[in-house]
């Protein structure tokens, strides 16, 4: 094929004259059918034409030679003058067919649309290009010529291109909803690749479309949501931090601003009596970080009184019960490993018997709001003036058990038993007017484990002598001697 502007020859898959750039249109090939059907009706309409004229001269010179009726030939006349006409209109309408047909297969969306894949299967893909962006000027609302363009940009490495492609779609104005998808996906995976998130989670934020936010909401990340609005409450709040999707929420009590090193959300954040400024930031699993929420609560609840413990911390040599005086809406707890209570410890619920040696309490009482009191310390040292120690207790126990063939050693074995008992202090009480130490007797299996029993032992703590604990029906303590004397 030559230019037809300079004459240069030029390879049938370019599309510019390689010598002046002059643009070479894009002619198709026509189906042999239809180009042969076209040739021989406008031959056919020729050779009409030039009969019906040819008849119409001949019939003239015999009208002179013969000279016939005018009658005869003014109506012979109007008959041939009907047949041009018809014949002439036929062939305006086939002119009219084949370019109409010349125009489609030349410049229609579908064709270029149609050639732009067969480039793009060869890998040709610039030229592929060209025919869309020619398509999309007569139809830049056809998303299957943004989707291709697109594509064909980021094969050949333009994806800011690729992008902008798909973005001007969406800015010209209200789409089909299964094209928006679509054009959606193929920003987000292009963006996805490239690992720009944050780019992701901008779009969808300036998104319209629910259903688009619903399907990539993965992608976004949301303000964390309070489930207690700023304000003064009268009760204690468990505020809780909910996110959009998957990924972490972190926040601070002190007004500073959130970060991944603050305090991670994974539970309900107790605010008690006082004043909270609560910050919060999320972030999801894509790195995206939302804005920051601040939000302040007052919490106004009465402090419960702090609790009433007797005795006072000192030193003791006789049995002492530790009593706590228990509120009306509230409940007393204690520690006795110097950590602060909480509703987690140990619950006070009666005297408490004073340990031999040193102790340390710590108590306070929890309103039914779930407000703390200030907490009460005792630390007590108790020792009493005997010869008898807990050991010889436990030793008088274990000799009187041997006597009466319960045990057979000193280890605490007993007979026909795989395991051994042994026996643990467990306080000091007064039964009737003496002292007694109090034992728990628990069994050791082969393999270490420990189980308590339900027998007890007193031991007076004076004389020393070995007695079993009982109680009566009404829960007072009664005393089985274990030695005869």
């Amino acid at each position: 094929m030559k230019c037809p502007n300079c004459g240069q020859e030029i390879q049938a898959d370019h599309l510019y004259c390689e010598k002046c750039g002059m643009e070479i249109r894009i002619v198709p090939d026509f189906e042999p059918e239809i180009e042969n059907s076209i040739n021989e009706t406008l031959s056919t309409v020729a050779e009409e034409i030039d009969n019906k004229s040819s008849k119409t001269s001949e019939e003239a010179g015999n009208n002179k030679e013969w000279e016939e009726s005018d009658e005869i030939l003014t109506e012979e006349a109007g008959k041939n003058w009907l047949v041009f006409k018809m014949v002439s209109l036929i062939a305006v309408i086939l002119i009219a067919v084949s370019f109409t047909l010349l125009m489609y297969f030349n410049y229609s969306t579908s064709f270029q649309i149609e050639n732009a894949k067969k480039y793009a299967q060869q890998g040709k893909y610039e030229e592929a290009l060209e025919l869309l962006e020619k398509a999309a000027s007569n139809d830049e609302d056809n998303a299957q010529i943004a989707l291709l363009r697109s594509e064909y940009y980021h094969e050949i490495g333009y994806t800011d291109q690729a992008v902008e492609v798909l973005e001007k779609f969406l800015e010209r104005g209200e789409p089909d909803p299964d094209d928006v998808e679509k054009v959606y996906d193929s920003i987000i995976s292009l963006y996805h690749e490239q690992g720009k998130y944050d780019k992701i989670n901008e779009l969808l934020i300036g998104c319209k479309e629910d259903s688009i936010i619903t399907l990539f909401q993965q992608y976004m990340a949301f303000e964390p949501e309070y489930s207690y609005e700023s304000g003064t409450y009268d009760e204690i709040i468990y505020l809780r931090l909910n996110a959009n999707t998957t990924g972490t929420i972190y926040y601070t009590l002190d007004g500073s601003t959130p970060t991944a090193a603050s305090i991670k959300y994974t539970a309900p954040i107790l605010l008690e009596s006082g004043r909270y400024q609560v910050n919060a930031v999320f972030v999801n699993d894509y790195g995206i970080e939302s804005n920051v929420v601040r939000n302040w609560f007052e919490i106004n609840l009465a402090m419960p009184d702090a609790p009433v413990v007797i005795p006072e911390s000192g030193s003791y040599e006789i049995p002492t019960m530790i009593e706590v005086e228990i509120p009306e809406d509230g409940t007393v707890y204690y520690t006795t490993d110097r950590s602060d209570p909480n509703v987690d410890s140990m619950k006070y619920v009666e005297p408490i018997s004073m340990p031999l040696g040193r102790s340390n309490y710590k108590f306070i009482v929890i309103s039914d709001d779930g407000v703390q009191s200030e907490i009460v310390s005792r630390s007590y040292n108790f020792s009493m003036n005997t010869s008898v120690t807990v050991d010889r207790a436990v030793s008088n126990v274990i000799n009187a058990l041997m006597q009466r063939n319960v045990l057979i050693d000193t280890n605490g074995h007993a007979p026909g038993v795989s395991g051994r008992y042994i026996f643990k202090y467990n306080s000091i009480v007064q039964i009737g007017e003496n002292y007694y130490y109090i034992l728990n007797e628990y069994f050791v299996d082969g393999n270490g484990n420990e189980k308590m029993e339900e027998r007890m032992y007193a031991v007076e703590v004076y004389t020393g002598t070995p007695n079993r604990l009982i109680y009566d029906e009404q829960g007072q303590m009664g005393l089985i001697p274990l030695t005869d004397s």
